[in-house]
């Protein structure tokens, strides 16, 4: 059963605080411990922090961390152990800990009634419960029918323990009511100074907050396109012709970056999280992604996924030559013949950048790289001495760039919510025609955002690999774009290839989970080699709420198609 951590932000430091405020007055107050003030001596502001870290910590966990998530985007694929995971054996979650950061967004929102005032009320309001419905969201999404209405009431004992689950229709009417109330709140958009300090995300500026509720709300109403019983097609057309805040440009982007200081506030690939680096290693970006971004000529190759270390190329005889700085293994298999049956398993790649396929029953030993560590580790040790040959190693498959092995990196965040996606939704809304613009440019604007927020500018050098020349070449971004634009209105079904670019600028989030389900797009099915269920991508989280066993059996048997608790029924959302 997989169960979060509770990584939310330490905040020792209030124990300090608290000892200074409690001796301040009178240094006669010797029996009044520090270590025991009542909570609403403690300013929600740090309850605030804890709020968005733990969520920032949550999404990295489920969108890099865990195996699943990552394995179902095919944004990743692992090896060396764990790897079921990537062939879609995925087990029962215990969600209990998702509701930890909604429990306290509910206690900031009560206690702010009850403590504050104005535009400081305002926006502790409306910023509570953007990211309670943030949460919920993601919960109603991934699991179906969740505790909702009866939720986050604990305190009240009995039979608080055991809520029960709310339909997922009435989830996500709660959830956009309550962005609806959040877009009302911060309509003013203040700067809230004295919470700048806390606010991990958005420094206190309620108009930006606006901006993502709002956004988010254009996410939802996509997300339920298909429910005729939801007019998603009006109140999201509404947004947009009222204009009212979203989410533009990358300054506004709903994320946090990591400090780098300990483990809870550092990326989760990091050596604070991670001590044995052979676990950056068996996350090992997969095929699908890399396949594309070659075929696309595309510069987030270069700044997302490494080069082999060792490149494999056919020749007369075997061995391990080193050319102009690269090292080569040469083998004398005849890769055409092999790659031409029917046995996907053990085709070879012999190009500079390789992905590992998806859902392989043997991942280790993919493109000859068990046997490569075995007769040649020595000789590619002596060549080449910077190149890793311990637990997880594969010197004939890309990892990811150096940049996701470290603690902090200023291009490696927490993502919530990045403007490329809000461009893509106004992409897809213009297609269905739910609203007067048009959807190239919407388009080419969100891949413009995309290289933008990974700092992939005109001109960069070695940012395109060239498959012809097996090389990487400088980035010419107006070829690129007139060519995403050429795909686009020539095409049969552009939405095929708006979700495609919406699924690359989504790296290493969840979102494009949620939209492969609605869509179809970009068909992940057909790269699947050795699946649970064959070509198939799991639709869903699978409950497991011990205490709660009734409620959740009720839910199984109301809420889902077919009628049992597994990876593969379709919930409310999906029928």
């Amino acid at each position: 059963m997989r169960t979060f951590k509770k990584n939310i932000i330490k905040l020792g430091f209030l124990s300090i605080l608290a000892f200074n405020i409690a001796c301040s007055d009178s240094l006669t107050e010797i029996n009044v411990s520090p270590n025991n003030l009542a909570d609403t001596e403690v300013d929600i502001k740090f309850v605030l922090t804890g709020i968005l870290s733990s969520s920032a910590q949550m999404q990295s966990q489920l969108s890099y961390d865990w195996g699943e998530l990552s394995a179902a985007t095919q944004y990743l694929q692992r090896d060396f152990t764990s790897y079921e995971e990537n062939n879609y054996q995925w087990s029962p979650v215990d969600y209990s800990s998702f509701y930890s950061p909604l429990k306290n967004a509910q206690y900031i929102y009560e206690r702010a009634e009850n403590e504050k005032e104005g535009e400081v009320r305002n926006y502790y309001q409306g910023v509570a419960l953007i990211m309670k419905a943030y949460g919920f969201g993601f919960l109603t999404s991934a699991f179906g029918d969740v505790p909702y209405s009866e939720a986050l009431m604990a305190e009240n004992g009995g039979e608080a323990f055991q809520p029960s689950y709310d339909s997922q229709r009435e989830v996500f009417l709660g959830i956009l009511s309550d962005l609806e109330q959040a877009n009302e709140l911060l309509s003013n958009g203040a700067v809230i100074t004295e919470v700048a300090d806390a606010d991990i995300v958005y420094g206190g500026d309620s108009a930006k907050w606006q901006a993502f509720a709002n956004s988010l709300r254009l996410r939802f109403y996509m997300r339920l396109s298909e429910k005729d019983d939801i007019d998603a097609r009006s109140n999201f057309s509404q947004i947009v012709q009222s204009n009212l805040p979203i989410i533009i440009s990358n300054d506004d982007n709903a994320s946090i970056s990591y400090i780098g200081t300990d483990e809870n506030n550092s990326w989760p690939g990091g050596p604070l999280n991670w001590s044995n680096r052979s676990e950056f290693y068996r996350r090992k970006p997969s095929a699908t992604i890399v396949n594309d971004l070659i075929a696309l000529e595309d510069p987030r190759l270069t700044k997302w996924v490494s080069p082999v270390d060792v490149q494999l190329t056919a020749g007369e005889t075997d061995g391990l030559v080193l050319e102009n700085g690269r090292l080569r293994r040469i083998t004398s298999i005849d890769i055409a013949e092999i790659n031409s049956d029917d046995n996907l398993e053990n085709d070879l790649n012999t190009s500079l950048y390789v992905g590992l396929p998806v859902a392989l029953s043997a991942p280790n030993d993919f493109n000859m790289g068990a046997a490569t560590l075995s007769d040649f580790g020595d000789a590619i040790a002596n060549e080449r001495p910077d190149v890793y040959l311990a637990a997880a190693a594969n010197p004939h498959s890309s990892y990811l760039t150096d940049m996701y092995s470290e603690n902090a990196n200023d291009l490696v965040k927490a993502v919530f919510m990045n403007a490329a996606e809000v461009e893509f939704l106004l992409a897809e809304a213009s297609l269905r025609g739910w609203i007067s613009d048009d959807e190239t440019a919407h388009y080419e604007r969100g891949i413009q955002l995309s290289f933008d927020q990974y700092e992939i500018y005109d001109g960069a050098e070695n940012a395109i690999y060239n498959v012809e020349e097996d090389r990487t070449v400088a980035f010419n971004e107006a070829r690129y774009l007139e060519n995403a634009r050429r795909i686009l209105e020539e095409s049969e079904n552009p939405l095929q290839h708006i979700m495609h670019q919406k699924w690359i600028s989504l790296w290493l989030t969840y979102e494009s989970w949620f939209d492969w389900r609605r869509t179809g797009y970009p068909n992940l099915d057909q790269n699947i080699i050795s699946g649970t269920r064959g070509q198939n991508t799991p639709v869903r989280f699978i409950y497991s709420d011990t205490y709660n066993e009734a409620n959740m059996l009720q839910a199984i048997e109301s809420g889902l198609s077919p009628s049992e608790n597994d990876q593969w029924s379709e919930m409310w959302l999906l029928q």
